[in-house]
Formats: C-alpha cells, sequence, structure tokens
C-alpha cells in the first residue's frame, strides 16, 4: 500500500482498519497481534554452543590432528603385532587433548563476543505512547501493530513505520537510513507522486529514526520485518558468513602440510625399507609415521586460537569488540578503509566555529573573549531565546543546530533555561520552509523583545538597521551586499550559516504577520559538525601504514570535501564523486577510478556496497564502517565491518565483525595495529615450528640413511613437538606489539602466509640439522668397543659402533641400544637450541630503519629458560629417561663421559650464534653497502617523501591564513 499518497481520514481508516480518533479495541489489537506477530527485528539465528564446538572440530587443521592421533595408536599395534601397551596412548592422548583445548577455546570466545554484542544493544526495550480505547497510554514497541495510533514527541525514538496525520514544527533525524547528517521537515500533508525514494516521503516516519523537534501523530502501516529497516535487517541474515583471508590460508596451509607429511611418510620408510634390514619394515614403517606426524605442528591450532584471544582481550580494553577471532587478522591486512563521516570522523556535534560580527568573520573564540557589550547581551540573548532545544545534563533533545547556539552561549555564560526562565516567552512565530526564519518574543526588563534567527539572505531582507560596533544605524545595500559576500565565502568551507536580528515595536503591531520586519541585523554565526581531533592524527598514521581511507557520506560533495580537507583525506574536487556521477559509470568505468576517488557525496545504500564491491574487485582488503541501517549491506559485504557501538543500530552491530564501543575513527587504527602484530606473532610462530620440525626431519632423515637405523625414537620427537614447541610457540604471541609495523605497506592482493619466511626458514633449517647431526656424532664418540661386546656378546666390531649400526645381523632393539648416547646428545641439541635461538626469530620491519629495534618478549625468555631446564630434568629422571625416551641410563655416566650433557648444550648454541652472525651481516649490508640500484631507489622515495612534507606544509601554511 502507498499510505503516503492516500489523502483522506477515511482512506487511512479503511485501509489499516483502524478509527484515527479514537484507535484500535483491546479486541481488535488481540486479531492484529495473532496476525502480524510482534513488532521487533528478525533477528540472526543464535548458533547453539555445541554446534560450534563440533563446527570447530572439523577444521581441517584439526582433523589432521586427529589423524594422526588415531595413526599414532594404529602404528604401535602394527609394529608390536598386535601388543598394546599404556604407553602407545600417550601420543594420541596429549595431540586429542590439544584439540579439545583449541576447539574450547574457540567455542567460549565466539560466545563471549556474542555476549558483549548483546550487552551493546541500544534498543533493548523501547517504548511508545499510543492511543487505545480512546485513552493515550505508555507500551513496550513490540506490542504495536498496523493501525495503532503513535504520540511523537521530540527525543523519541519512533516505535514503527508511521503515515503522519498530525504534526507541529516536527523534525526527524533519519541518518540511519539516509546518511543524512541533518534533521528531515516532516508534514502530515499527503503526496502527489508516488516514490519510492526514502528521503522523499515527508510524510511516513521510519521505524528507530529519532525525533528532534516538535510534535506529531502518526498511524502505524509497518511493523518489524516489513519496515525498511527490518528488510535490511532481513537481507543481512540470508547473507552467507564468507571465510576470513586467514581461515583460508591457515586451510591451505593445513592441505599443504598433509600432503608433505604424507610424501615424507613414503619417502622415509621406502628409504629404510631399501637400505637396512627389510624384516624389520614394522620398526620404519613406525619411524616414518612418526616422522610425518613430526611436520604436522601440533600446537599451532592452539597457537592461533591462544594469540588471537590474548589480542582479543587487550582490544576490549581498547574499546573494540571482536565477534569472530580471525577478523583481528583479516583487519591487520586492510588497505582500504571505507568510513562513514558522521559521528566518527567528526563529533556529530554541531559547533559555532565562525562569526559574522560588526561587518567581518572572526573566529568564535576571539568572539568569546570580546567585552560583553549591549550589542553581545542582545545577540546572545538571541541565541538563547530564539530557541527551542534543551540541554540537561547528558539528555540534549532539539535541532543540532539550536544545540550548538545554547552550547556556544553557555561558554561565554549564557545557560537557556535559566534565561527562558528570567525572559519569559510570550509569542512566537515557528520555523517554516518557505519563510526560513523562526521568531520568539521575550519580555526583557519589561520591555516585549522579538528575536528572529533564519537563512542570511532571507533576513537581511526584513532588516532596515545594522548593529555595528555596538552603535544602531540604517543598513545600506553595501551592507548587505558584503554581508552576503561573507557568507557566501563562509559557505564554501562547508559551515552553515545562520543570521539573528531583533526589533523592540512588538508593542505596537497590529497584525502579526509584521512581526518579522524592520529588523535590526546583529550578527550571524557559521557551524559545522567539526572533525575529532583524533581522527586527524589516526587519517595521518593510517596513510604511514599504507592505508588508503575512503570517506562515504550522505552530505552534499561541498561538506564532504571541507571535512576531508581538514582532514588530509582530499584536497581537490576531482578526489570526490557524487552519486549522481556514480550512476552514470557502468561496474568497468567504475573499476577504473575506484582507487582515486577519496569522498563518496549524497550516496544511498546500494551504493556502498557498489563501491566496496569495485574495491575487493581490484585486490583490496576492504574494512567498511558505519552505524546506520543503510551500512548494514554494505558491512556485511566488506572484508571487515566494523559498526559504532555507541550511535550503531543493531541492525549495523548484527553485520558486523567489529563493534567500535566509542565510535571513534582512531580505535580502528589501533585494531589494524593489532592486527598487523596478531598476524606477525602467528607467522613467527609458524616459521619457528615448521622450521625446527623440518629441520629434525632432515637430521632424522640423513642419518637413517647414513646408518639404516633412526637415531631418535618417536618419543623424543613428540616431546620437542608437543612440549618443547608448544611452551616457546605459545609465549610467542604473548610479547609486546612491535610498532614498526604500522610503517609498513599491506600488501595488496592474496599472499602466501609463507611470504617473508623463506630467508627465516633457510637459517632455522641449516644450522638446526648441521647442529643435530654434529651432536649425534658427538654422542657416538662415547661408545667404546666395551659397550659394544656388552650389547652384541662379541667383539666383531670392535670400536667401530658405525659398522655395527649398517649390520643385519643385529636386532633393531641392539641397534637402538647402541645409538644411546648419540641419541641423547642429539634430544639435548634439538630440544635445547629452538630455546636460544626462538628469542631471535624477528619478523619485525628491520629494514625501516638503521637503529635495531629491540622488543624484549619476557614471557618467551622465561618460557625458553624453562624449556632447556625440563630437557636437561628429564635426562637424569630414572626410568623415563630410558624406559620412555630411550635416552642413556644415569649408570652409562662415567669421568669419562660427563661432560657428554655439557658438550650436547655447548653444540645447541652454535645454531643462534650463526644466525645472529647472518642477521647482523644482512642489516649491515642492507643499511650501509646497498647496492646501486636500491640506493637510487632511496634517494629518490627520500626527494619524494621531501616534497609531500612540503606540500603539506604549505597547506597548513594556507589554512592558518584563512583562519
Amino acid at each position: 500500500m502507498d499510505e503516503h499518497l492516500l489523502s483522506s481520514e477515511t482512506e487511512l481508516e479503511n485501509n489499516l482498519e483502524t478509527n484515527l480518533k479514537e484507535g484500535l479495541t483491546n479486541q481488535e489489537v488481540e486479531v492484529k497481534q495473532e496476525k502480524f506477530g510482534k513488532n521487533e527485528l528478525p533477528q540472526g539465528k543464535v548458533t547453539p554452543w555445541y554446534i560450534i564446538f563440533l563446527k570447530t572440530l572439523v577444521e581441517p587443521i584439526l582433523l589432521v590432528l586427529m589423524g594422526a592421533a588415531v595413526i599414532s595408536i594404529v602404528a604401535p599395534i602394527i609394529s608390536n603385532k598386535g601388543k598394546i601397551e599404556l604407553s602407545e596412548f600417550i601420543d594420541a592422548i596429549v595431540i586429542f587433548s590439544i584439540v579439545l583445548i583449541d576447539a574450547i577455546l574457540e567455542t567460549v570466545q565466539t560466545i563471549k563476543a556474542r555476549k558483549s554484542m548483546d550487552a551493546l544493544k541500544s534498543l533493548s526495550k523501547p517504548k511508545a505512547v499510543v492511543i487505545r480505547n480512546d485513552m493515550q497510554q505508555e507500551i513496550d514497541a513490540s506490542e504495536l501493530v498496523p493501525g495503532d495510533i503513535v504520540v511523537l514527541e521530540a527525543g523519541k525514538y519512533v516505535p514503527a513505520e508511521l503515515r503522519i496525520i498530525e504534526s507541529s514544527d516536527l523534525t526527524i533525524d533519519e541518518s540511519i537510513l539516509t546518511g543524512e547528517s541533518l534533521p528531515v521537515e516532516k508534514t502530515h500533508l499527503p503526496l502527489k507522486e508516488i516514490t519510492t525514494i526514502l528521503a522523499e516521503m515527508k510524510n511516513v516516519a521510519f521505524m528507530s529514526t529519532f525525533t528532534t523537534s516538535g510534535r506529531a501523530i502518526g498511524v502505524v502501516t509497518k511493523i518489524g520485518e516489513n519496515t525498511e529497516i527490518g528488510k535490511i535487517a532481513k537481507s543481512i541474515n540470508e547473507n552467507e558468513e564468507e571465510s576470513t583471508p586467514l581461515e583460508k590460508k591457515l586451510n591451505s596451509f593445513t592441505y599443504w602440510i598433509s600432503g608433505l607429511s604424507f610424501i615424507l611418510a613414503i619417502l622415509i620408510f621406502s628409504t629404510l625399507f631399501f637400505s637396512g634390514d627389510q624384516k624389520a619394515w614394522a620398526n620404519y614403517l613406525m619411524v616414518a609415521i612418526t616422522l610425518a606426524i613430526g611436520v604436522i605442528p601440533e600446537c599451532l591450532a592452539a597457537v592461533v586460537s591462544i594469540t588471537l584471544s590474548i589480542s582479543t582481550k587487550k582490544m576490549v580494553k581498547q574499546n573494540v569488540i571482536i565477534k569472530k577471532l580471525q577478523a583481528v587478522e583479516t583487519l591487520g591486512n586492510v588497505n582500504f578503509i571505507c568510513t562513514d563521516k558522521t559521528g566518527t570522523l567528526t563529533q556529530n556535534k554541531m559547533t559555532v566555529k565562525k562569526m559574522i560580527m560588526d561587518n567581518k568573520i572572526i573566529t568564535s573564540k576571539e568572539y568569546a573573549k570580546e567585552k560583553n557589550d549591549k550589542h553581545m547581551d542582545l545577540f546572545l540573548k538571541a541565541l538563547v531565546l530564539c530557541n527551542d532545544s534543551v540541554t540537561e545534563g547528558n539528555e540534549r533533545i532539539g535541532d543540532p543546530t539550536e544545540l550548538a547556539l545554547v552550547d556556544y552561549a553557555e561558554i561565554i555564560g549564557y545557560d537557556e533555561q535559566d534565561s527562558r526562565d528570567i525572559w519569559k516567552r510570550i509569542d512566537e512565530m515557528p520555523f517554516d520552509s518557505e519563510r526560513k526564519m523562526m521568531t520568539t518574543v521575550n519580555t526583557i526588563d519589561g520591555i516585549n523583545t522579538a528575536f528572529t534567527k533564519g537563512a542570511i539572505d532571507q533576513l537581511l531582507q526584513r532588516c532596515s538597521k545594522i548593529m555595528v560596533d555596538n552603535v544602531l544605524r540604517d543598513i545600506t545595500e553595501e551592507d548587505k551586499k558584503q554581508l552576503l559576500e561573507m557568507s557566501n565565502e563562509l559557505s564554501k568551507d562547508a559551515l552553515r550559516v545562520l543570521a539573528f536580528a531583533y526589533h523592540l515595536d512588538y508593542d505596537k503591531l497590529t497584525d502579526k504577520d509584521d512581526l518579522e520586519h524592520d529588523l535590526v541585523f546583529l550578527g550571524a554565526v557559521a557551524m559545522i559538525d567539526p572533525v575529532r581531533e583524533t581522527a586527524v592524527n589516526a587519517v595521518q598514521l593510517a596513510h604511514d601504514a599504507g592505508i588508503e581511507v575512503v570517506m562515504i557520506t550522505g552530505d552534499h560533495a561541498i561538506t564532504a570535501l571541507a571535512i576531508a580537507r581538514d582532514l588530509d583525506l582530499a584536497h581537490s574536487e576531482y578526489e570526490v564523486m557524487s552519486s549522481e556521477d556514480l550512476n552514470r559509470l557502468d561496474d568497468n568505468q567504475l573499476l577504473r577510478v575506484i582507487e582515486q576517488i577519496k569522498v563518496f557525496a549524497r550516496v544511498n545504500p546500494e551504493h556502498k556496497v557498489r563501491i566496496v564491491d569495485a574495491l575487493k574487485q581490484k585486490g583490496n582488503i576492504v574494512s567498511m564502517t558505519g552505524d546506520g541501517v543503510n551500512d548494514a549491506p554494505s558491512l556485511s559485504k566488506a572484508d571487515i565491518g566494523v559498526a559504532m557501538g555507541i550511535t550503531g543500530t543493531d541492525v549495523a552491530k548484527q553485520a558486523s565483525d567489529i563493534i567500535l564501543t566509542d565510535d571513534n575513527f582512531e580505535t580502528i587504527i589501533k585494531g589494524v595495529n593489532e592486527g598487523r602484530n596478531v598476524y606477525q606473532k602467528i607467522k613467527r610462530a609458524i616459521a619457528f615450528v615448521i622450521g625446527v620440525n623440518l629441520a629434525n626431519v632432515l637430521a632424522i632423515f640423513i642419518l637413517s640413511v647414513i646408518n639404516s637405523v633412526s637415531p631418535l625414537e618417536a618419543t623424543n620427537i613428540l616431546w620437542m613437538n608437543l612440549i618443547v614447541e608448544s611452551i616457546i610457540a605459545l609465549s610467542m604471541g604473548m610479547g609486546a606489539n612491535d610498532p614498526t609495523l604500522m610503517k609498513i605497506k599491506p600488501i595488496k592482493g592474496k599472499n602466501s602466509l609463507f611470504k617473508g619466511l623463506g630467508y627465516t626458514f633457510v637459517k632455522v633449517i641449516i644450522f638446526t640439522t648441521i647442529a643435530s647431526i654434529g651432536a649425534y656424532y658427538f654422542g657416538m664418540m662415547f661408545v667404546t668397543s666395551d659397550d659394544l661386546i656388552r650389547i652384541i656378546g662379541n667383539d666383531s666390531f670392535g670400536s667401530n659402533w658405525h659398522a655395527a649400526l649398517r649390520s643385519k645381523d643385529l636386532t633393531v632393539e641392539q641397534k637402538i641400544e647402541i645409538g644411546d648416547f648419540g641419541r641423547t646428545a642429539m634430544f639435548i641439541a634439538i630440544t635445547c637450541a629452538p630455546c636460544f635461538y626462538a628469542n631471535f626469530i624477528k619478523l619485525s620491519n628491520w629494514k625501516s630503519d638503521k637503529k635495531i629495534n629491540l622488543i624484549v618478549n619476557k614471557q618467551l625468555w622465561l618460557a625458553s629458560m624453562m624449556a632447556i631446564l625440563l630437557n636437561i630434568i628429564v635426562v637424569f629422571i630414572p626410568g623415563f629417561n630410558e624406559k620412555i625416551l630411550n635416552l642413556a641410563s644415569i649408570q652409562s655416566y662415567s669421568m669419562n663421559n660427563w661432560y657428554l650433557i655439557p658438550g650436547a648444550l655447548g653444540i645447541s648454541i652454535i645454531p643462534v650464534m650463526f644466525m645472529l652472525l647472518m642477521d647482523g651481516i644482512t642489516f649491515g649490508v642492507y643499511h650501509y653497502r646497498p647496492d646501486p640500484w636500491r640506493r637510487n631507489r632511496i634517494l629518490t622515495q627520500e626527494l619524494v617523501e621531501l616534497d609531500i612534507q612540503k606540500e603539506k606544509q604549505k597547506r597548513k601554511s594556507k589554512k592558518k591564513v584563512n583562519h
């Protein structure tokens, strides 16, 4: 139905089955509630906790871990020909424990984020004043039905979609739907033409919009999901949730590591089988599967979840609520932030910035310092008396421009409520769109004085006198021309100009229409919703971090460009695109220019979605901020949707990935910083875990080929992977953030999880492998001929342990016992060496500065020392060392081999020494001995940055002169 076109009360009553005077009866309400249901916005399906938990368990990386746990049970059974011992289940128990811990952590975090979001709902139980049974009463808004008669007053939310049937000076803030920052005047008169443009439906009040001034009565036409806000909420609920970039990368990594482990298992088994005793195939299979499992980072899933969880807790303290763990990393990779203007970049509070006073432009700060004379007294009285807004504590009711006037007057010492109590209003002419003026009459010192405010061009036509320098004189045409020129100058800077006048002849008037004639011009104010001071700095930080900021607003292009200039976002009209220009471009044309536009003005909701989609098609990771219902589709479409927690609607919060509890653009940049650090910590953990695992597998593979027997047992590898690596990798995510990461430009498009890790992998794999093999041979030096005779029963090999290991006449058990000393030394090397160099695996922006940026991770140092101590302790625990880890027993140590453990520890320090040496050489060459090509590039970059700084300084100086 097109209720906005119906002209008579009878048509409205028939269509909506109601009585516009008396309202609905209780019986009619009951019938309609059964037919239409509750007046509530559609909610997204709430996934039960157990479904979240089960979904977490079927994530690829956890499935691989569970497969590994099953294999760790099956392989020993095959190796032992069906005999099962309790010790065989240790590996599986540990792996399953890690899987459960990770699933529980992610489930708990998801539920906590959901609870935080529920707590942020601004309208948990909105009320509505209705006329039912010919009586006015207040009810829950959810109980409204079509046909209900609703009373609207200033300061109240619109509880449903209404056709206005009576109105008085009604203005409604529809910014959550249209993006318009200024309130819209509403009327009860029917429209002449059908329209689908919300901003043109002047006799309709939309659900969840805010009544800023006036009073009205409306009849409910639509409720719940049938309202405009409800339609958008429903469409958001129907959207399918996309995987975040981190989820995609981790899934890809899981498939890659699974394939690698499978290939390694076949390769190692084949090598051992064909180079050793074929009868021991079951043992070789066990070794191959164990080493393949060793490649898989069992602790990685827990590392990722715990690192993300720690960061989300940090971000809550910084006013950021993360609804989904992986969204933190995605925020760190963002290279385009599309942001709303009002309330995010600006204060969402109109403020008096400049004045036209005494025929000149001055700043509001300068005027506030002037002496309070007769002229100022009359002007300030005009600000507060010709005004209907009310401020009391945190409550602010009224038009934003009127609120700005009383705020400014209060700075100088005029309180609007005290003023109105002292100087009573006795008459008024309300504002209307045709006159563009408002007049009130107040009694001041026994004289009835009229104050008028309005558009300066209209007001000047009614003025016959002007007050300049505290002197009253006739106004000239030259005065009017000069005042209009000053007004136009201020308007070019997107300032809204409002003029004020007065006269003292109210008692002499015979016709009220003459109230706004023969006025005395007092002056004018120029207002704007100013930028947040923090937003200016935040935009600069974003640019330094290589992030483009795009402002999307429903305001006019001139206003938007003026704000963009203050924010250093855009400086020319060529960087601004209006909705009309956007509509003229097809998708291919938009793609060609999308990355050059910094401001989009007068946009509709569908435009926002189109802008985000075009940026994503260009390979960008896009964040969209918003608070209104009109922002919800684009919030859902963006890689990261950021909703405002204070002014944001429930629909916007529901569509978003992140919620800002302080509605501040600067907080987004803090989130980006945290996201980049999270991603870096995760990559660092991956570099450490995968590098160490591959080094261990490579060392074992080489020694197995040389000696025809594995130098380490499965329990040695699992101790390393599940105990040592877990302790260190988890503590990597607990360190302080690296501020230099905000100086790196994000890589556009898709990039691998391993990008930038090649150099680290090479260092870790080469030096750890060499140290491990070296430690093994160091340990085997202590094997004597007496040891071989004791194990073999004869002296056929003398002291040649290598020949004994290669022999096909010895059993696997005998060869394992021969290798006790080598295994012990190698165990110390593979478990302790990573503890020494874990603190020096740096992926920070070392190329950006010649100064070395040292970030001490106390938790990591503590974890490393604890892991080293733990490794040494287990070597000397009777029973555990020889029965479970197959290391040398305590009884085997003597005065001849006491330095086996200290020597192995010394070898484990060698990798970190070589790594630091290589890092020092690389750092020095990069900064102090650059190649000719890079030297020229550095010089060019320095010149470009110098030019940019000069241009910025020039713009700042120009702005200061204009002010």
